[in-house]
């Protein structure tokens, strides 16, 4: 069966016949129908099947007539490629890409790499840190940025909210909706043409803060992590949506970037900053975040089909953070001691205070 997923309206959507589908762009994203996943600028597809399925109905290379990239296999020039490697009593991990080059992504695996390969390993990598690596290149090949940055609109003021990471954007962003009356647009992951920011609202990283998430599991999780550090470490477990703390009403729609915000641990102050001097730092936290730079996937994609041209999508990115800033009306640093800080000082900056 087929499902359908838009994780940001009218820009990136997903078919798929896994109806749970989770990645770095949506841990819940609610279905939608096929006329709203064809209106998407970028359409991914993944199908996950059984080994026997995988290789009488794939395209799996021969071995003998292609190109071996380590585990990947490819016929030079062509907009495809593969993987395969032996896995656990004779069974096999099996993974096959297509379509980077004609911009409509392709993904299909074995049940077995998608059950099992769940992390970044050397070059094993799971389907969904696959997927956010080909929708980042794939994004810019076709004019859009992916920001690690969260969002919030207020009044006529629709502000990108950038940082390190773990020092306080989410949290910034949630307390400017739910405090401050601010629309959401994203806490985690956004998308720009350099001017317009599109919601990723579907993404999910409030258990890390028990000022947001106030279930009572939550905040003994928040409290056990502060004695047990290592608890961060184990999976996340349940993850709430966003419509849990904000309504479905108060997410805006895609708008006009006018602030950019970037926050950062220290003495409390508010410095204003040049476009040119922010965009050192927006580049910085974005290659934190996207890794499409040194996937494997995309490296042996890209020896075998050059017109891939990664450096060229690095410019790109290069060229619509610089537009972003300076699209923008103002750019400010707001540091603070305290996460709980950033928010009054990011709406005093904008003059909401």
């Amino acid at each position: 069966m087929e499902h359908y997923f838009v994780a940001s309206p009218t820009v990136l959507g997903i078919n798929t016949n896994i109806p749970d589908f989770k990645w770095s762009f949506g841990i819940h994203m609610p279905p939608c129908s096929a006329e709203e996943f064809g209106a998407c600028a970028l359409r991914l597809k993944l199908e996950v099947v059984s080994s026997r399925e995988f290789t009488r109905n794939g395209s799996l290379p021969d071995a003998e007539s292609v190109g071996k990239y380590h585990y990947f296999r490819a016929v030079p020039g062509k907009d495809s490629i593969a993987y395969e490697r032996p896995f656990l009593f004779s069974s096999q991990l099996l993974l096959e890409v297509s379509g980077l080059i004609s911009g409509e992504p392709h993904i299909r695996t074995n049940r077995s790499y998608y059950k099992y390969v769940c992390h970044r390993f050397m070059n094993l990598h799971s389907v969904s840190y696959i997927m956010t690596d080909i929708t980042t290149l794939s994004l810019l090949r076709k004019g859009y940025v992916a920001l690690h940055c969260s969002a919030f609109k207020l009044g006529e003021r629709t502000v990108a909210v950038f940082a390190p990471p773990n020092t306080g954007k989410t949290l910034t962003a949630m307390m400017s909706c739910m405090k401050h009356g601010a629309d959401f647009l994203a806490e985690d992951l956004a998308i720009s043409d350099g001017s317009v920011l599109y919601p990723v609202p579907w993404t999910s990283t409030f258990r890390y803060y028990s000022t947001v998430e106030r279930g009572t599991a939550a905040r003994i999780s928040n409290a056990l992590t502060k004695l047990l550090p290592i608890i961060e470490l184990l999976p996340a477990g349940k993850r709430n949506p966003v419509t849990n703390y904000i309504d479905a009403s108060k997410i805006a729609p895609p708008s006009r970037i006018t602030d950019v915000v970037i926050l950062e641990r220290g003495e409390e102050e508010i410095v204003r900053f040049s476009p040119q001097d922010a965009l050192g730092k927006l580049i910085n936290l974005n290659r934190f975040e996207f890794w499409y730079q040194k996937s494997p996937l995309i490296t042996a994609y890209e020896y075998f089909n050059p017109g891939l041209d990664v450096a060229g999508a690095v410019e790109i990115e290069r060229r619509l953070l610089l537009s972003l800033a300076e699209n923008a009306q103002q750019v400010v640093i707001v540091r603070a001691p305290d996460a709980n800080r950033f928010a009054p000082l990011a709406l005093r900056a904008l003059e909401f205070d």
